[in-house]
């Protein structure tokens, strides 16, 4: 099984520190946060090639990978910056996949099953399934928000207001998709949470995968990430 990170976004509201260092490679309680990704993905039992789409800073992140073994191929691809559905696109074109992925989001700290995830959706049979974990009702504002009918999300609705949120199950950063879903992926720049995900749910072909996470944080400003370094610090001992 292949797995996907997509990575592309240049950091510019974490700026002056992605002048010099790669958003992925930013550090996190002592470690890149993409190294919290890798390990997640590495849970999968048959997991053969990990893809990296960046479109920022490629030499300096794929010299830092060529620097560890990490017992699976890393393989780093250059993408357009078309947000998650046009980078998405980009990396399946550009390797010919047609088969199951997982895809992960590569700024976002947090420990999750992956391997029960891909169980849950194999068994479902969904195109897509979504990983989900309850978020604080005055952040659904900052998420994609699922509401479910049994384990098939009916509606996914990207950062909705807070009153017209369905629910407080927000996307993770962590799908699998199918060939399928792959292919009804467009070649322009847009997020697959504004296209791809409401259309599986319309069509009654998107999963749920309802999950606990111990943590969750994101780096995707300079506040949130002086947020989750303080916080690790509480979680990994040094």
């Amino acid at each position: 099984m292949k797995a996907i990170i997509l990575a592309g976004g240049k950091g510019t509201r974490l700026r002056p520190l992605t002048y010099a260092i790669p958003k992925p490679l930013l550090p996190v309680g002592g470690k890149p946060v993409i190294e919290y990704v890798i390990k997640n993905l590495k849970t999968l039992p048959d997991l053969e090639t990990i893809y990296v789409g960046v479109s920022h800073q490629k030499e300096l992140i794929e010299r830092y990978f060529n620097h560890v073994d990490y017992g699976v191929p890393v393989k780093t691809i250059s993408t357009l910056c078309w947000e998650t559905g046009g980078d998405l696109k980009c990396i399946v074109n550009e390797e010919s996949i047609d088969e199951r992925v997982v895809v992960a989001y590569g700024d976002n700290v947090t420990k999750i099953n992956i391997k029960e995830m891909v169980e849950t959706h194999k068994k479902d049979g969904f195109l897509g399934t979504v990983a989900l974990f309850e978020v604080p009702n005055e952040d659904v504002e900052r998420f994609g928000i699922a509401k479910l009918d049994g384990n098939k999300i009916s509606k996914f609705i990207e950062k909705p207001k807070k009153e017209e949120a369905p629910s407080n199950l927000a996307n993770a950063g962590y799908y699998v998709l199918e060939p399928e879903a792959l292919r009804m992926l467009g070649y322009e720049k847009t997020k697959v949470e504004f296209s791809l995900f409401p259309q599986l749910a319309e069509m009654g072909k998107l999963g749920a995968y309802s999950t606990e996470l111990p943590y969750w944080l994101d780096i995707g400003t300079i506040e949130s990430y002086r947020k989750a370094n303080r916080m690790m610090e509480g979680i990994i001992s040094p």
